[in-house]
């Protein structure tokens, strides 16, 4: 089977650590920060601090990896040079999952599905960046999965807090936005974890939704008042231009590979999935 590195174990990343140990992979799972270490080996697995800016860490990490399933952000500027450090550092590699986002599908018109095989249109700077990361890895010759990933919500991440304190901004008009609860993203990233996976997999639910939406239902569900929503011009003179960018970038994303990968979903919306994540 071989070593499984999980590179950036973060939200995703720890609880995706875990279930392949549970597979019985032998595990590396890195982080930046040396404060997450007791977190990691409390899930059976071996952790590493990772730098790549330290490439020592970067070829001790990798050593003997069969296969690396890679959840860090990107770092602009330095995308070729970070795909070389594992391109040298994994010589005798299987298969690498790149944990992409559906913002590399580009802007898309509202009331358009985006699916595996959509053209992409407009990139942001942040869809460019892990667009620029997906091709250099493919060009680098790695064995490269690519999933693209929606919103990820699940406990611990859900709306409750900003709709206790108030501090979510909600508005009119926002696009529908295609999520994904992390139990469901952490089956799709394991399944994709296998040389005969496909080459593109988007990790979405099955209705998407505005933010307006799921708030409303979120408040519902625990008996919260729901905050005033403002118009759209309002939101613009409110948000921080890169708060305002991620709510109305969102995409109606469907996958056409997921169900013969995967099988149905646990969650296959918020109306499911939220309940869950709040208990």
């Amino acid at each position: 089977m071989g070593k499984t590195v999980v590179l950036g174990c973060g939200y995703t990343g720890l609880r995706l650590a875990k279930a392949l140990r549970e597979q019985g992979h032998p595990v590396t799972a890195t982080t930046t920060r040396s404060e997450r270490l007791d977190a990691l080996s409390g899930v059976g697995v071996d952790p590493v601090v990772l730098d790549f800016g330290r490439p020592e860490t970067v070829a001790a990490a990798l050593a003997g990896a069969r296969r690396i399933i890679h959840l860090a952000p990107p770092t602009p500027g330095r995308v070729e040079a970070e795909v070389e450090l594992l391109r040298q550092a994994a010589p005798d590699l299987e298969v690498l999952v790149y944990g992409s986002t559906t913002g590399a599908f580009g802007e898309q018109a509202g009331d358009q599905w985006v699916d595996e095989v959509s053209p992409p249109g407009p990139l942001g700077a942040r869809g460019q960046l892990r667009a620029d990361y997906e091709r250099a890895l493919l060009q680098a010759g790695l064995p490269t999965k690519v999933v693209r990933i929606a919103g990820i919500y699940g406990p611990g991440r859900t709306l409750r807090e900003g709709l206790r304190d108030r501090s979510l901004v909600l508005f009119e008009g926002g696009p529908p936005t295609s999520r994904i609860h992390v139990d469901d993203l952490v089956r799709l990233l394991s399944a994709m974890n296998d040389p005969g996976a496909p080459a593109l997999v988007i990790g979405c639910d099955e209705r998407p939704a505005t933010t307006l939406e799921v708030a409303r239902y979120t408040a519902g569900l625990l008996n919260l008042e729901l905050p005033t929503p403002l118009s759209l011009e309002e939101a613009r003179r409110t948000m921080s231009p890169a708060a305002l960018e991620m709510r109305l970038g969102g995409r109606r994303c469907r996958s056409l590979v997921r169900p013969n990968l995967i099988g149905p979903l646990r969650y296959p919306s918020y109306v499911e999935g939220v309940p869950a994540s709040l208990d």
